[in-house]
């Protein structure tokens, strides 16, 4: 017969003896049976109104006959006949019956949810359950109960692969009143990515940062296969940081086999780069458009770096009235000043050393425009031919543009932005520098 695994709790009343009978009258009957009980375990409450009684934690694992859906039900009946009424959210309660695991079976309906959704965050469920089922494997996440009691000990971040899993997972941090914070990244993480987490850290209470090399936003000429991947190394660099849930998807999971729809946002992505990579922003907006569903965050954090990818997506989220606050990040640099990126580490070493001429020109820039030039071209001249004297960087572009419109200016009144676009070698890189008037 299937195997379930129930926690039990009860911090109302005679708790102990309501919790064995609980047990007695849930194995009852022919269609469960009593595999094993765990001991039980005093915890303080965990949310729900202050100067709540202390709780008896604990699990049984059970045989039975009856489908998920038929258990989850008697469960309900027995908080039910054992004095349990649905009051005040996280309040307290007599009885506390919960279905954590049936088998390998996933579930997800408006009555019940499998694995249990909150299983995995709380250590006062793991430890009695991991007592007594610690091989026992959430089917979600392919850990054993004890991997998962120890990751959650260890203070370390979720990690899920799962679309539904990690979805379900936000909302129920969002349910709890929690503000939440995601950065979407393509992984090889450096020092830029570390200080959008940190920002995301400082600004909300839950983090998330998304790792996932996004296929449909590369063109078939273009690096997609040799995009670097070092996820345990990712996985290193964001463990000290707090983060509380890391997704990395598959592309089969992002793209199932019959994905037809995409997203386009027209006008600011017909210029710049959008004209030098034309599939570029449409897997670009797809892709976040995806993320932001699956984590419906709060604030959603993106680097300057990529200045018109972040124009561009906050036009995506407001045009679509999305809910997630799109916040763009500074550039984090070099010492030398060139501008953090993945694909630095394509460059060798003498494109690394004659790729820092991108930050010089924009440096360029930033002092006329501080000693009060406002002609724009003067200013796109003087970058192009900063970037021209280093002979082996081919230049794509050089713009000085408005900030929201992305079109390029002749005279600079409030502000402008300097988007300018060169290869080093077989790199493609960009950088950028805004100008207003506090800028020195």
């Amino acid at each position: 017969m299937p195997q379930a695994l129930i926690a039990i709790g009860s911090n109302l009343g005679e708790r102990e003896a309501l919790l064995h009978r609980a047990v007695e009258l849930l194995t009852a009957s022919d269609n469960v049976r009593l595999v094993v009980a765990s001991s039980l375990r005093e915890t303080t409450p965990v949310g729900g109104p202050v100067d709540q009684p202390d709780y008896l934690n604990g699990a049984v694992l059970v045989e039975t006959s009856l489908s998920p859906q038929a258990l989850f039900s008697r469960l309900m009946e027995l908080e039910r006949s054992l004095g349990r009424v649905r009051g005040e959210h996280w309040g307290p309660r007599t009885i506390d019956l919960d279905l954590l695991l049936y088998d390998d079976v996933v579930l997800q309906s408006p009555e019940l949810t499998l694995p249990h959704p909150r299983m995995v965050q709380r250590q006062f469920v793991l430890a009695p359950a991991a007592e007594i089922a610690g091989d026992m494997i959430d089917p979600v996440t392919g850990l054993t109960i004890i991997q998962l009691l120890e990751q959650l000990s260890a203070g370390k971040p979720m990690i899920l692969s799962n679309v539904h899993e990690a979805q379900r997972w936000v909302l129920d941090q969002r349910r709890q009143g929690k503000r939440i914070g995601v950065t979407p990244t393509m992984g090889a993480l450096h020092a830029g990515h570390m200080s959008l987490v940190e920002r995301s850290r400082r600004e909300c209470d839950t983090t998330v940062v998304t790792i996932f090399v996004n296929p449909m936003q590369f063109a078939p000429t273009e690096d997609f296969s040799r995009y670097p991947r070092q996820l345990e190394r990712d996985l290193d660099m964001l463990a000290p940081l707090g983060v509380d849930l890391i997704f990395v998807p598959t592309v089969e999971e992002m793209y199932p086999s019959q994905f037809a729809t995409t997203v386009e946002v027209r006008e600011l992505t017909d210029r710049w780069e959008g004209a030098v990579r034309p599939e570029h922003f449409v897997g670009v907006t797809t892709v976040v458009l995806k993320l932001l569903n699956i984590i419906p965050a709060n604030r959603a954090y993106f680097g300057q770096k990529d200045y018109q990818q972040y124009v561009v997506v906050r036009q995506m989220a407001a045009d679509l009235n999305l809910p997630t606050e799109i916040v763009a990040c500074p550039i984090i640099r070099e010492t030398d000043g060139l501008a953090m990126s993945s694909r630095n580490a394509y460059l060798s070493a003498d494109d690394r050393r004659r790729a820092v001429v991108l930050s010089h020109s924009l440096r360029a820039a930033r002092e006329m425009f501080a000693d009060g030039e406002r002609r724009a071209t003067k200013i796109r001249d003087a970058v192009r031919r900063t970037i021209s004297d280093e002979a082996s960087v081919q230049l794509d572009y050089v713009a000085v543009v408005d900030g929201e419109t992305l079109e390029e200016l002749r005279d600079i009144r409030e502000s402008a932005v300097v988007l300018v676009a060169a290869r080093g070698g077989a790199t493609r890189l960009i950088d950028n520098e805004i100008l207003t008037h506090d800028v020195k």
